[in-house]
């Protein structure tokens, strides 16, 4: 199964988290599934990361984001993306993660973010061969092996 992680699950799978997106981060690594990412998405993760809240919640230093991209490309095909990409998205935050599975060629979308259970997005996606899920959904299926 090809995966797409959104950029806040990526965000909360870090290595200083037992969150559930960890657990299922560390699931599909374990299993014979392939994590799909970006650079631009990648680097979405790190500089959220670095925003003070953040910062506040994880203390992540410089050298733990860098270990952590580094591990997340080392682990992950790294699509490349297209900056005139255009889909019917309300935040234009989305387009990476979107593109990302689409150029990708995902399975799935994993997120927990509502704008991508609009109909009019959930059709885009199935036409394109790409189920969204949540991250509950997801790793329940990968427990039971799926």
């Amino acid at each position: 199964m090809r995966v797409v992680l959104d950029t806040n699950a990526l965000i909360r799978a870090h290595g200083r988290t037992s969150t559930q997106a960890r657990i299922l981060l560390e699931e599909l690594l374990r299993a014979d599934h392939e994590l799909i990412t970006s650079n631009e998405l990648l680097a979405e993760v790190t500089k959220v990361l670095r925003y003070p809240r953040f910062q506040a919640l994880y203390g992540l230093s410089e050298a733990d984001l860098l270990d952590y991209t580094q591990l997340l490309q080392s682990v992950s095909q790294v699509v490349i993306l297209d900056s005139s990409y255009r889909a019917p998205l309300r935040d234009p935050n989305d387009l990476i993660v979107l593109q990302t599975a689409e150029r990708g060629e995902a399975d799935i979308l994993c997120t927990n973010d509502g704008d991508f259970y609009d109909p009019t997005i959930l059709s885009y996606c199935t036409a394109r061969g790409i189920e969204v899920c949540d991250e509950s959904t997801l790793l329940e299926r990968l427990m039971q092996g799926g």
